[in-house]
């Protein structure tokens, strides 16, 4: 941020910002300082013992005063206060020392008599932000400090700022609860006869001004009460903080006249100078005034860098134009005076102007002073249009200086004085990102997809893509096209391209990528939520509080956004329909929404875009608001496709072809990142989708030899045991578990063991976990779903039986016990009530009546189970089980759609053969 001006903050922790000259002085305390009773703040027992801020204001100086002590308590605390630093700007006033002492056993140490001296550094805080100030740090060790010593230091600063003309301001923070001290106090005075206005800001009671001695004083005990919370959506000026503010300045044209002779340029540029040639080349560039105003604003931008000099006066002090251009650097300041000085050349008519960057809002309830503000930028006004050039911005363009920054209010400086401004918004030219995506679903609804992104920017966002434009690690190039529509199109990106075009100042981003965030499945219908520039939008002005119910609701921007996005839809289109709004164009709620959409041969095309400006909603229409904009949610539009294609209809051949362009995608992944083993994972599990079990045990053996990770050891377990490996699969799995050793990794990993031969160390290995609450009945469950394997059926229906008796209300022990009976048949007269039980407790799951159909068909019960099967099925379209169950039915029946029945299931799971051929039950 650029600053203007730094602000002593009050010291809460150790010593406070100051501001002063070379060398440190010592001295006692000025007569108008107010003494302390330190005895007594001791005996309220608080770590912070005092705070006490006197400010003095006064023929042009203002002296901060400030007496801290602190209760040393534990030996963290003496590391943290062992070494003080007082930092100041020496050209703007004075260190002085009063006391520094320590206090023992009820006596006084006094280090600056044992000749305690500090050591003067020049230590800028801020170069990372590119800033610089000239201030001095004394920084002194405090020698012999014990646990259990009071620490006091005193300490005063001055400040006469060259820039105004014997003018003074002050503002102070005041210090809330929940901060404790033992004496807290704020003290300001001025001669009575000072022209000194103050005022407050923020949730706090104006104290009383009394007289004292020909003084007037004003004093707030300390801490104050804490503020209420405010919302964070509010306006600045609900969200500022307590404070007090002093100053000499009787308006706000005062302030600008008392300002204004440090930025004129009056004396304009010289001729023949580069700089002069800079102006001529822009002038024979374009005859429009405001081209002219955007490239020498681009100018200003591109070649002047930022750094703020505060030396010398330097915060508020501009350097001349001409510096600043031999410079090459500048603030805020800096900057404007070189637009300044570049516009009037060309005959625009324009001002600097103070502005507030973070709470610009506020500056309507602040005391008329300079410290009001902390930025300045440039007013051009042409045709009678106001156009607000912040010079410290970057990837400004004709296209976009006709957006108002959000900074509220202005002050013009102006040697006949100048009263605050309001910015008048106006509504975006262009979008700041044109975004155009198109998805490719033409596999199928429930397989993952491709995706072209391509995006435009302008401004601000258009200038973050150069240091891209000009990258040559692809590495690095796809890190930031992932990072940058991670959100928008959630998945893997392969291939990435950066732009910048510096003439018309326009970013682009190309980009390839994947994408598994698709459509949700829900019975035989297919559905997917379209994400545009109009869509999922929320307005949720929290007002419930009374105290909050009057306050308006703060709307960001200015930002436009537009969208394009384009989905290729599986069978051509085949029962897709758009359901919501497919068209919109109004304003709520401050915002502008614009929506079209088109579905055409195998196409969807949704094209959309908004746009907002800062703007306050009064408290009275945040009710019309929310209803508004939960109305334009709830049309949100969505795909929807009735009976789509399901990846187990299609063949090995038919489905291979349609993940080619994902798998080839991901290939090219690995081909960037070579090393990176999660890469040839994810290949290996689209080759598994793809039941090509070669491909996929090749890339997770090779993923393996790079990189060790429980999930690979797990899924290559499972390829090999489909390859008919099962001692490798046992071992796989076994280091899987070993790596994770959690519950599920246990239950897979004793499944292949039981499938190898090993049933009884499966179940030792489930028993050995020791698990309880819902993570033992899972177990459980999977204990009993193995026990055949072993034949200790009666022991599992026996362990069951045991937990429903402490859980008899229990859907998962209910299932289960209805599920290992059917498979193992094993006791199943008495497991259909249990069945009954588990479809009741789990309101007619899917998955719970295939367990009862699988035991009506143990019992003969052929009819009823087709009845559930079919039921299970319209409910979960993709469970193996019952599709399996139905095609051994069928063909037992003579029906041979019953072998395309075991076909989509063996799709489905690849092992449900094997499993079922376990249970006794084959073709």
């Amino acid at each position: 941020m650029n600053r203007l001006l730094y602000f002593a903050a009050p010291m809460a922790v150790v010593a406070q910002p100051a501001y002063a000259g070379d060398e440190v002085l010592f001295a006692n305390s000025p007569a108008w300082v107010e003494p302390v009773d330190l005895d007594a703040a001791i005996d309220k027992g608080e770590e912070i013992v005092l705070y006490d801020r006197q400010v003095r204001l006064e023929g042009g100086v203002v002296t901060k005063h400030t007496d801290v002590a602190y209760e040393i308590r534990n030996t963290k605390t003496l590391q943290e206060r062992g070494t003080l630093q007082f930092a100041w700007l020496p050209d703007k006033g004075d260190l002085t020392i009063h006391r520094l002492y320590l206090v023992r056993d009820g006596e006084v140490i006094d280090l600056v008599a044992q000749g305690v001296k500090p050591e003067i550094l020049r230590r800028e805080r801020s170069l990372e932000k590119r800033s610089v100030n000239g201030m001095l740090t004394a920084a002194i060790t405090v020698p012999g400090m014990e646990v259990g010593d009071i620490l006091r230091m005193t300490t005063s600063t001055t400040t006469r700022d060259q820039a105004l003309q014997d003018e003074m301001q002050a503002r102070e923070s005041l210090i809330a609860e929940p901060t404790r001290l033992g004496f807290g106090r704020l003290r300001v005075s001025w001669p009575k006869d000072a022209d000194v206005a103050w005022g407050t800001m923020g949730q706090f009671d104006p104290p009383e001004v009394i007289s004292i001695d020909g003084d007037s004083v004003l004093q707030v005990s300390l801490p104050i009460e804490e503020p209420d919370e405010m919302p964070e959506d509010a306006p600045a000026r609900f969200r500022v903080k307590p404070l007090l503010q002093f100053g000499t300045f009787a308006s706000w044209e005062e302030v600008s006249a008392v300002m204004a002779p440090h930025f004129m340029v009056d004396d304009g540029i010289e001729p023949g100078s580069e700089l002069a040639g800079e102006v001529a080349r822009i002038i024979a560039a374009s005859p429009d005034p405001r081209n002219r105003a955007a490239l020498a604003l681009q100018l200003v931008q591109d070649e002047i860098s930022y750094l703020l000099n505060g030396m010398d006066g330097g915060n508020y002090l501009p350097q001349s134009p001409l510096d600043t251009w031999d410079k090459k650097f500048g603030d805020c300041k800096a900057k404007s005076l070189l637009l300044l000085a570049l516009l009037r050349e060309m005959q625009i008519e324009s001002e600097v102007v103070l502005v507030d960057a973070d709470f610009g809002d506020s500056v309507s309830i602040s005391e008329p002073q300079p410290g009001a503000f902390d930025h300045m930028i440039v007013r051009a006004t042409i045709d009678g249009e106001d156009y607000w050039l912040d010079g410290t911005n970057v990837g400004a363009r004709v296209d976009t200086i006709d957006e108002v920054p959000d900074f509220v209010w202005a002050l013009p400086l102006s040697t006949e004085g100048a009263g605050l401004m309001r910015m008048k918004q106006r509504w975006p030219q262009y979008p700041d990102e044109m975004i155009n995506i198109t998805l490719d679903f033409s596999g199928g609804v429930d397989l993952p997809a491709t995706y072209t992104v391509n995006v435009e920017a302008r401004g601000v966002i258009a200038a973050r893509m150069r240091p891209q434009a000009t990258e040559t690690n692809d590495l690095l190039i796809l890190a930031a096209a992932n990072k940058r529509l991670n959100e928008i199109v959630p998945g893997v990106i392969y291939d990435a391209s950066f732009a910048y075009d510096e003439k018309s100042g326009i970013g682009r981003m190309e980009a390839k990528g994947v994408t598994w965030d698709g459509f949700e499945l829900n019975r035989d219908v297919a559905t997917y939520e379209i994400d545009g520039a109009t869509t999922n939008w929320e307005f949720k002005p929290d007002r419930a509080r009374s105290a909050w119910r009057d306050i308006p609701y703060k709307v960001g921007g200015p930002y436009s956004n537009a969208r394009e996005t384009t989905v290729l839809l599986p069978d051509n289109g085949r029962g897709a329909e758009v359901e919501g709004r497919g068209s919109l164009d109004e304003s709520v709620a401050s915002v502008r929404f614009y929506r079209t959409t088109e579905l055409r041969d195998g196409t969807f095309k949704l094209s959309d875009r908004t746009a907002y400006v800062p703007a306050e909603i009064a408290p009275e229409d945040i009710p019309a608001g929310r209803r508004a904009i939960r109305k334009i949610a709830s049309g949100d539009p969505k795909l929807r496709i009735e009976q789509p294609t399901r990846i187990w209809e299609l063949g090995d051949e038919e489905l291979a072809a349609r993940l080619s362009p994902v798998i080839d995608g991901i290939g090219q992944l690995i081909a960037t990142f070579d090393d990176k083993a999660e890469m040839q994972a994810l290949r290996g599990i689209f080759y598994l989708m793809a039941r090509d079990y070669d491909a996929a045990q090749e890339d997770l053996e090779s993923a393996l030899t790079k990189q060790e990770s429980a999930e690979t050891y797990m899924m290559l377990a499972n390829v090999q045991a489909l390859q008919g490996e099962l001692d490798d699969a046992v071992i796989n799995a076994g280091l899987a578990f070993d790596a994770k050793g959690d519950a599920e990794t246990a239950e897979s990993y004793a499944d292949l063991l039981a499938q190898a031969g090993r049933p009884d160390e499966a179940l030792d290995l489930l028993d050995s976990l020791g698990l309880s609450g819902d993570e033992a009945i899972d177990v459980a469950s999977g204990w009993a779903s193995i026990s055949g394997y072993a034949d200790r059926e009666e022991e599992a229906w026996e362990r069951l039986a045991d937990l429903l008796d402490e859980r008899p209300d229990d859907v998962t022990l209910n299932n289960a016990k209805c599920w290992m009976a059917a498979i193992w048949n094993y006791n199943i007269k008495s497991a259909l009530d249990y069945c009954e039980e588990a479809v009741m407790l789990s309101q007619q799951s899917a998955s719970v009546i295939d367990s009862r159909a699988m035991l009506k068909f143990r019992l003969g019960m052929i009819d009823e189970a087709l009845v559930d099967i079919d039921l299970a099925l319209t409910k979960e379209p993709g469970l193996a089980n019952s599709r399996y169950l139905r095609g051994l039915i069928r063909l037992q029946q003579g029906d041979e759609g019953g072998q395309d029945d075991l076909v989509q299931a063996k799709r489905i799971d690849p092992f449900i053969q094997q499993r079922y051929g376990a249970y006794d039950l084959t073709p």
